[in-house]
């Protein structure tokens, strides 16, 4: 038994309640809820509302708001919603602590034997890539909030435009040579960890747009 328009509307409208917004989840669910009630009215030969009472019960579990360390606890969505994020993002994850600690190691040994004017020439070149980083991570984040419709990878570029926190710890101190003419070691780490999210911004920023895209023209 198919649905009517009344009764899909009103899952839409369940939909919209437990904030499923994210097109590239919302279809799919809307598809699994009006099966699953469809099917429950044909094999259990029982009415909408209560097929609709028992399928909703079972999602609830499902869509009810969550959060996770990996996005940090302020940022909570529906369960579903998280599942997916963590999927597409886990690989990203652990990637800044590896590039900090290499390059702490990585300059902390070196930079004692680099001469006064390769040092310069590095902090020159970190000093470009500082605002370099800056401007692309704004860029795109302004970008971003253009687009007006939800997706998982936008609930993902939410978590990370905190990052931009990061790049005002960077201009801050904007001389990466310490007192003793070394390179700052930290904050040289610092700057390639930003750099690495901005390029992490830029991937999800083309995967939210190509979401939208895809599920626009459905």
């Amino acid at each position: 038994m198919e649905l009517t328009t009344g009764e899909i509307q009103r899952v839409e409208h369940y939909l919209d309640v437990k904030d499923i917004k994210f097109i590239d989840i919302r279809f799919e669910v809307l598809d699994h809820i009006i099966s699953d009630i469809e099917s429950k009215i044909t094999k259990e030969n029982i009415d909408f509302e209560t097929a609709f009472s028992h399928v909703t019960d079972k999602w609830n579990v499902h869509l009810k708001h969550s959060s996770s360390y990996m996005f940090g606890t302020m940022f909570s969505v529906p369960k579903i919603v998280l599942k997916k994020a963590k999927k597409r993002f886990s690989k990203w994850f652990f990637i800044p602590f590896l590039i900090f600690f290499a390059t702490y190691f990585l300059v902390e040994k070196s930079s004692y034997f680099l001469s006064e004017n390769i040092l310069d020439e590095f902090n020159m070149l970190f000093q470009f890539l500082s605002v370099s980083s800056f401007i692309v991570f704004v860029t795109l984040f302004l970008l971003k909030h253009k687009l007006k419709t939800s997706t998982t990878y936008s609930f993902i570029l939410n978590t990370q435009s905190l990052n931009l926190f990061m790049a005002l710890i960077i201009l801050f101190d904007y001389n990466y040579i310490n007192r003793d003419g070394t390179l700052d070691s930290i904050q040289v780490s610092i700057l390639l960890c930003y750099i690495y999210s901005t390029y992490t911004y830029f991937h999800f920023y083309k995967k939210h747009k190509e979401a939208i895209k895809k599920y626009k023209n459905l």
